[in-house]
């Protein structure tokens, strides 16, 4: 409505209280989509079937797990969360189509969970042009805010740190600075940031890198790749893996007598890749930005999990669970500052100057305001214990 047109009615009602009334309920409803007098209405894209099931499940129930405890305390400002769960798959073109619908049919007012990395670049223009208020905290891509994108934020150290500092730690706390070097790494714009990291601590090191290996997406036999790093004397070597990749290519590594000190990512603390990995009794290094279920912060999270989430939720209960609680928090954080007039403009706002938000020990502290919109967390390294089946931690959050 005109200001011309509001000052008429102001003139029209002689500010009486049929005209504050009008004035009212015009107010509720000059909310943005996506957000009615009691509810907000957020979309997930994840991938919750496929070759990264356990990775999109957790991540969808530790969104569900923040929205309970929100709606559980009265919501935001009277209003309570819901969100609406869309499967894709792990398929690029799935990705695009479900975060249209979430949009163009479910009209969500903002994007809390996206999935993978080469899915999220895919998503961008879609997103870009709703210009919705988008999180971005399970597959930090450097491509997603860079160029930026004002609506999009993202959680998370770019992968290059995931491949430097495993080698880093074997180099200086390991004693192998004289060791040969190897990496495996997936053939797309993820295993390319673990390599960038692997290079980056290789030279910082003045380390001797003995064989750089790429393969392709989705692949299960490693005996190949595995064997030339044995021909190569690979002594330490970076698994640049998702998830059961990486256990196979301990077996084989295994199967061969290999004496090696490991590193992989993120992924590799999930309960499920620790435990198929647990049978070659390699404890491999592990860096993450988020805490373990097995550090205080993740048992106080999984006590809460017990209380909300229903078993099936539950029993997908890993790192990506950490991730999609603390994305839904910051994304509600965003909200919550904006008051009861509540509008993607202003939670873009709110988000742009988001500061050392905590988020109970699960990181470090979440902040948003600067030229990317990127929360660089610290990261802590942790080690396997093939034996109990359980990580440890073997720093506390570092800065790098």
């Amino acid at each position: 409505m005109s200001m011309k047109n509001k000052a008429s009615m102001v003139r029209r009602f002689g500010g009486s209280a049929a005209f504050l009334a009008l004035a009212a309920t015009f107010g509720a409803h000059a909310q943005d989509v996506g957000v009615t007098p009691t509810e907000i209405l957020i979309g997930e894209v994840q991938p919750m079937s496929g070759p990264a099931s356990l990775i999109g499940k957790a991540g969808a129930a530790g969104s569900r797990l923040a929205i309970a405890e929100i709606n559980a305390a009265g919501g935001i400002n009277g209003r309570k969360l819901r969100a609406i769960y869309e499967d894709d798959g792990y398929v690029p073109a799935r990705s695009v189509s479900a975060v249209k619908k979430l949009i163009d049919s479910d009209k969500v007012f903002g994007i809390t969970g996206t999935t993978g990395s080469s899915h999220m670049v895919a998503m961008l223009p879609t997103i870009e042009e709703a210009k919705i208020p988008t999180i971005v905290h399970m597959a930090p891509n450097p491509a997603v805010v860079s160029p930026r994108r004002p609506t999009v934020f993202m959680i998370g150290p770019d992968y290059d740190y995931a491949g430097y500092v495993p080698i880093r730690y074997m180099a200086e706390k390991m004693g192998k600075k004289g060791a040969k070097f190897g990496i495996l790494y997936q053939d797309d714009d993820f295993g390319k940031a673990l390599l960038a990291g692997y290079k980056k601590a290789v030279k910082e090191f003045g380390l001797d890198s003995v064989a750089e290996i790429s393969f392709k997406r989705g692949a299960k036999d490693f005996s190949a790749e595995v064997l030339t790093l044995k021909d190569k004397g690979a002594t330490a070597v970076y698994l640049g893996t998702l998830t059961t990749e990486s256990a196979s290519i301990m077996s084989e590594f295994r199967r061969l007598d290999m004496d090696v000190t490991l590193g992989t990512l993120w992924a590799g603390q999930l309960p499920a890749a620790v435990k198929l990995a647990a049978p070659s009794d390699y404890q491999y290094l592990i860096p993450d930005y988020y805490a373990s279920n097995y550090d205080p912060a993740g048992v106080a999270l999984m006590t809460s999990a017990k209380k909300y989430l229903s078993a099936d939720d539950y029993a997908n209960f890993n790192r990506y669970t950490v991730s999609g609680y603390v994305g839904t928090q910051v994304f509600a954080e965003g909200v919550r500052r904006c008051g009861a007039n509540v509008t993607r403009t202003c939670v873009v706002a709110q988000l742009d100057k988001l500061h050392d938000f905590k988020v109970g020990g699960l990181s470090g502290p979440v902040s948003l305001d600067n030229p990317k919109g990127q929360a660089v967390l610290p990261i802590k390294l942790f080690q396997t214990d093939p034996k109990s089946g359980t990580v440890k931690s073997l720093t506390d959050f570092v800065a790098y």
